[in-house]
């Protein structure tokens, strides 16, 4: 897809950007756009996600909106790792 096309989806049909808005400041996200690291990563981006024990629902819910998305028929592979602060 284009930039506008793939900008349309994902701004004006998706929400995405202000889906996840709704979330803060309990989730808090960081996306890493894979050209900027190095050599050659098998994806596009990874996203990390970042909040408190109490907010596990609250992400189940952004997850779930997010996966319904239409930007989401484009997703090849999902590889979810959680991991817990000791």
């Amino acid at each position: 897809l284009t930039q506008n096309e793939r900008r349309a989806i994902f701004e004006d049909r998706s929400h995405h950007t202000a889906t996840g808005l709704k979330y803060l400041p309990g989730i808090a996200r960081r996306l890493h756009h894979c050209r900027d690291l190095e050599g050659n990563e098998p994806f596009d981006f990874l996203t990390l996600f970042d909040y408190a024990e109490a907010d596990s629902a609250a992400f189940e819910d952004l997850v779930e909106a997010l996966r319904a998305t239409e930007e989401w028929k484009f997703v090849d592979r999902e590889i979810d790792i959680r991991l817990i602060r000791a």
